[in-house]
């Protein structure tokens, strides 16, 4: 009875929690409406409605002509008629709208709609459902593009002879198949090709004894086509060249065939496919300067009759942007197949890159019909939004994917397609900030599957005023009488004349700071005798907010009830520098909430990566500011990044096995002091390194341990079930240590004491070292000063009056010397 009491309480509690939250959200929303006061920046403030009633009823105008939405459906008429309340809401009209299909010989239709045209209010969401189903012997275009460099010649002699191997194997897949291929070497000029003039004839000699072709910068070798005859026997005849610096202009070749669509012959309504094959690096946008080509590339086709790029020597490398743009525009896939050794490189590179991947070549190139395979199927198999939303509109995915009972996620991408599936996917679009230049206020913008060339066209309005601010509209109303013909009356305010000023432009410069003007219109209402909230002075009516010290600090609104610098700081910011302080409220950026913009708004990030539909924090956590929050349950506690551990749920036997494997694997822990590693009956290899791999550990149902064993070590081992014995109905462990363990220094109590003292003498000595120097120094500038002072002495060397001697000589005036001489 007492739990049930408990819990009701706590149930009340939180309701009671919710209702102020919900109540204190709205008092700042409402806040936040009340502050404006134009038609333009009211409409620009989300959930914020507009009265502009005018005429003979203005000066019965209410007090708050911005309130929330919230305040307009509760008062209504009581607020404002209905015909002057300003209210533009989000709104779509489909403007074209086929029927997804796949029917041979007609052109598919995988996304619907195909355009729509939107009117979207600066802060609001608005919800758009889009479908893609996946076509069938949907077209594909291939383009080989070869780095043909001496290096590469068994790669190339290996795929003129799978020609016929991959246009099978892709005929498989679809139908509609045609293949291309290209080769480049590099820039014919110093540092990166020789130009002597016998290395420009032949800069290399092949494994053959024959010389190699001339060097080039990149050849268009075959157009697209269905011919796969022609292609082995254009692979086979290529030229192979060389160069002289390590990395190759596979960049420069990789723009003219993305951009060159006539010359290569691409098809609009195709998958484009690259696979870009090399054994080296690549030089980028700047190292044409060590050449002296300063001009940055165009990104724009310069292919001759014969195929060959004419403007490698006078514009750049292009950089991996410029890629990454061009190839998103003509949607393009692309597939570095490279050898092992520099697949880091180019892992890299394809992160940059969107829609592109990276495949390991190996050293024969046999794996590249399986390899271009296994790609287009993670193609098709997959679906992935992009779009081309310019920075003010933000985009949002979400999806149930296949499992139309589902959760409904945040998540771009659906994997486990088949021919026939339809994924739905609901678009959330938000305008962020109303452009400045009126021309922005109209975008179109594209949504369309990774890959294709279908797409959603979508042409944006984004309202950013009011019509009745514009003259020629009703609520326009020059030298309005309810201005006192001193000013223009535009959705029912007064746009004072340069002289006026007030709510109805009733007062002069000349009057500025007399008390003539009742301040009752600069309070709020009659409950509260502070003027202008105490962040201003009253003049004429009309509250004059206070300045800060820091200018970019505001106070603002009708009453200066509202500043931009007093929300709650996060990271030392306002907002965490996420986001604008409107009224004592953070308006965040996309992607990120809370009350100091401090929290991501996203549950994306909480969901493990997978094709299939999987819960967030995998059913046993909660997302808050996209991260997963796990919960504890039974005396159970899930961890990971999304609580997919759990170390001490049935089936995890770290602990059970930790003494054999240790015991095994290092010769050590309780069973090795008891001479019991014979108990031990479970197969244990010792290997190098552990090799983690989600997706493949899941497959094989392994599991990973790390624990701590003797001396504080750390050792790793992996285990994972399979059956084994008659009928294979015995489940035994299999089970892979990690040969070195993770051990603390031991600490060398002798050498840690000797060096104490050693240390200390040292110092000891350094100090009195020290001490002595600094006193020898003092000392010898005292003795310095010293003489310089007594040599630039003037002894006075007059008798002491104090001083007697031990004789006196007197005179006798009587007695005279002259006499006794005569």
């Amino acid at each position: 009875m007492v739990q049930r009491i408990m819990i009701i309480g706590l149930l009340l509690l939180a309701t009671a929690c919710l209702h102020v939250a919900a109540t204190s959200q709205h008092r700042d929303r409402e806040s936040l409406c009340e502050a404006r006061q134009t038609c333009t920046s009211c409409l620009q403030t989300p959930q914020c409605v507009w009265c502009s009633m005018t005429g003979s009823q203005s000066r019965n105008v209410p007090l708050l002509r911005c309130v929330s939405k919230q305040t307009y459906l509760r008062e209504g008429n009581l607020w404002c008629p209905p015909s002057a309340v300003i209210n533009h809401e989000n709104t779509m009209d489909i403007i074209e709208n086929r029927q997804l299909s796949s029917i041979r010989g007609n052109d598919p239709v995988q996304v619907q709609p195909q355009r729509i045209r939107l009117r979207l209010r600066p802060g609001e969401n608005y919800r758009v459902t889009m479908k893609y189903g996946q076509a069938k012997d949907y077209p594909v275009d291939l383009y080989y593009l070869m780095d043909l460099s001496a290096s590469m010649q068994p790669y190339r002699d290996k795929l003129s002879k799978l020609g016929l191997k991959l246009a099978k194997a892709m005929q498989n897949l679809t139908s509609n198949f045609r293949i291309g291929f290209g080769s480049f070497v590099d820039k014919v000029v110093l540092p990166m090709t020789s130009t002597q003039p016998d290395k420009l004839e032949s800069p290399c000699t092949l494994q053959t004894g024959k010389k190699c072709a001339p060097p080039y910068a990149y050849k268009n070798q075959m157009r697209l086509t269905q011919n796969v005859a022609l292609f082995e026997s254009q692979v086979q005849a290529a030229p192979v060249s060389g160069n002289l610096d390590g990395p190759e202009g596979g960049l420069d070749a990789m723009m003219q065939v993305i951009v060159c669509s006539m010359e290569i012959g691409w098809r609009q309504k195709a998958r484009h496919l690259i696979v870009f094959s090399t054994d080296a690096s690549f030089h980028i946008a700047g190292d044409g300067r060590l050449a002296g080509i300063i001009e940055p590339n165009d990104c724009k086709c310069h292919l001759d009759t014969e195929g060959f790029y004419t403007h490698s020597l006078l514009q750049d490398y292009p950089s991996i942007a410029q890629i990454s743009k061009k190839a998103r525009e003509h949607n393009m896939y692309i597939i570095f197949a490279v050898p092992d050794h520099k697949n880091a490189t180019y892992q890299r590179l394809s992160r940059s890159i969107s829609g592109s991947s990276t495949a390991t070549l190996e050293n024969d190139g046999q794996n590249v019909v399986a390899l271009v395979s296994s790609e287009y199927e993670k193609l098709v198999d997959l679906v992935r939004l992009m779009d081309t939303a310019p920075k003010m509109i933000d985009v949002k995915y979400f999806s149930r994917c296949l499992n139309k009972t589902g959760e409904l996620l945040e998540r771009q991408e659906c994997g486990g397609l088949r021919v026939g599936n339809i994924i739905e996917f609901e678009v959330v679009f938000k305008v962020v900030e109303c452009p400045k230049d009126r021309k922005d206020w109209y975008q179109t913008m594209m949504i369309y599957p990774r890959g294709l060339h279908e797409s959603l066209t979508i042409d944006v309005q984004i309202i950013c005023d009011c019509p009745c601010e514009k003259p020629g509209h009703p609520g326009y109303q020059p030298n309005a009488i309810e201005c006192n013909a001193s000013g223009t009356s535009m959705c029912g305010v007064c746009s004072c004349d340069s002289d006026y000023y007030g709510n109805y432009c009733e007062c002069q410069k000349s009057q500025l700071g007399t008390e003539s003007i009742s301040m009752i219109n600069c309070k709020p209402n009659n409950q509260t005798a502070e003027i202008c909230s105490g962040h201003g002075t009253c003049k004429c009516g009309v509250c004059d907010c206070d300045k800060r010290p820091n200018p970019q600090e505001l106070f603002y609104g009708m009453y200066c009830e509202c500043d931009n610098f007093s929300c709650k700081r996060s990271d030392g910011q306002v907002c965490g520098g996420r986001g604008m302080c409107e009224c004592g409220t953070c308006n965040c950026r996309p992607g990120w909430g809370g009350e100091a913009c401090d929290c991501k708004e996203t549950n994306s990030t909480c969901i493990p990566p997978s094709g299939e539909n999987v819960e967030i924090c995998s059913g046993r956590g909660k997302c808050i500011c996209g991260s997963c929050h796990c919960y504890e349950l039974d005396n159970i506690r899930y961890s990971g990044q999304y609580c997919e551990e759990c170390p001490t749920c049935p089936g995890q036997r770290c602990d059970e096995l930790k003494d054999c494997v240790e015991c095994v694997a290092y010769n050590s822990g309780p069973f090795a002091k008891n001479g019991q590693c014979d108990l031990c009956m479970h197969e244990i290899d010792i290997v190098d390194v552990i090799e983690e791999d989600s997706m493949k550990d899941k497959e094989t149902d392994a599991r990973i341990c790390r624990t701590p064993g003797d001396a504080g070590c750390t050792f790793v081992f992996k285990y994972q079930y399979h059956r084994g014995g008659t009928g294979g109905d015995i489940k035994i462990f299999k089970i892979q240590a990690q040969k070195e363990r993770a051990c603390p220094m031991p600490i060398n109590v002798f050498g840690v004491a000797l060096g104490v003292v050693i240390s200390t003498v040292i110092i000891g000595f350094l100090i009195l070292l020290i001490w002595k120097t600094l006193t020898i120094i003092h000392d010898k500038r005292e003795y310095a000063r010293f003489e310089k002072e007594r040599a630039l002495a003037k002894w006075d060397r007059g008798e002491n009056p104090l001083y007697k001697q031990a004789t006196s000589t007197f005179s006798n005036p009587t007695f005279n010397t002259s006499e006794i001489n005569n």
